[in-house]
């Protein structure tokens, strides 16, 4: 149940450290898998593309704040995923 906290809602989460439900330190929401599920989905090819697009244009725009050049891997994923649906199209 919610705990009411200074007009604002809060929810205790039993979560063990480094365990599934952890929550990553830089709250990064894309991840490898989301952009597999992309490449993987059934959906059709051009939709995918821009589903890529969108989560390359959300990555960039975070970089400014990425002083340890994390996310790098990540943008090589999504362009590396990009190629293999080009040649599709």
């Amino acid at each position: 149940m919610p705990i009411e906290k200074t007009s604002s809602n809060v929810d205790p989460v039993d979560a063990q450290v480094g365990g599934d439900a952890d929550i990553d330190g830089i709250a990064q929401t894309l991840t490898a898998d989301d952009i597999n599920a992309v490449l993987m989905s059934q959906q059709p090819t051009e939709q995918r593309l821009e589903t890529l697009k969108a989560m390359r244009a959300e990555v960039e725009a975070r970089s400014h704040a990425d002083f340890g050049n994390d996310m790098a891997p990540l943008l090589g994923e999504i362009d590396a995923a990009i190629s293999q649906l080009a040649t599709r199209v």
